[in-house]
């Protein structure tokens, strides 16, 4: 930034009307140190020169990229173009990371929607077959010896590994049965809890869902009633003339976040088929 004057003065509050700041930012800014008025009278006016405009684009540039006022000050008194390099080459990735984590949690809303919508949308309690195509998924086992806590202990450390790698992008999430338990009626006892994932990701835990042909239903209700929506998904593969050919998939499209009565969950049945 060039000036022609460098030993024009304003005030305070001239200052900080151009830089669109309060005169008490200006205050705490003289308080910790980063930018002091280069006069101060002996009346108590404080006065800036044009120069200091580029310290105060500076510290706002520095802020504005998530730097604190320590470390900018820390910076100023240690000024260089080494240290400048370094200092915009971390908040770069700094930024670049929150714009990931940005990008990750508009397409989760966006994922949100949909699923909403299309719970809202479906017709319940009707039978249809659908060609589905390979699906992927963060699973966690579970088993009938699990209790209650076991469980929660096992999902929430599965959604913090997911949020930790920033796999936790797409609803919905849902359960697993095998096929000997749809086929027993033994539909609560699920093989796994899994998370959805938008594509597929080399890390533990994956889980690819089989493309292929699938009786879907949409169960309207809570999953204490759910067994009869899985007898009558039975009865319509059988009157297909089609069988089980593997397990059966739970996708909460409507759950606790959306429903406070459990009566008004959505929950989407599919069970592979041939």
């Amino acid at each position: 930034m060039r000036h022609s004057s460098d030993q024009h003065l304003i005030t305070i509050g001239e200052f900080a009307k151009i830089c669109g700041v309060s005169k008490h930012t200006l205050y705490h800014y003289d308080d910790i140190g980063i930018l002091k008025p280069d006069i101060i009278n002996e009346n108590g006016y404080r006065y800036y020169s044009l120069k200091q405009f580029a310290t105060f684009d500076l510290i706002s540039t520095l802020k504005d990229a998530g730097t604190s006022l320590k470390d900018i000050k820390n910076y100023l008194e240690n000024q260089g173009t080494a240290d400048f390099l370094k200092i915009m080459t971390a908040k770069k990735k700094q930024l670049d990371k929150e714009r990931q984590r940005i990008e990750r949690m508009q397409r989760l809303l966006q994922s949100a929607i949909e699923v909403t919508s299309r719970a809202i949308n479906t017709l319940h309690g009707q039978p249809r077959l659908v060609d589905c195509e390979e699906e992927y998924f963060i699973t966690v086992e579970l088993t009938k010896e699990d209790s209650a806590q076991d469980r929660v202990c096992k999902i929430n450390k599965q959604f913090l590994y997911c949020m930790e790698n920033c796999l936790l992008d797409i609803f919905p999430s849902g359960f697993i049965i095998n096929r000997y338990n749809v086929e027993k009626g033994l539909y609560h006892e699920a093989e796994y809890f899994f998370c959805k994932l938008m594509k597929k990701y080399n890390a533990p835990w994956l889980y690819v869902k089989p493309q292929g042909k699938y009786a879907v239903l949409a169960h309207k209700g809570s999953y204490d009633t759910i067994p009869a929506s899985y007898q009558k998904l039975k009865d319509f593969i059988a009157g297909q003339n089609l069988i089980i050919a593997g397990k059966a998939y739970e996708y909460e499209l409507l759950g606790y976040y959306a429903a406070q009565d459990p009566e008004d969950y959505v929950i989407e049945i599919a069970i592979e088929v041939q």
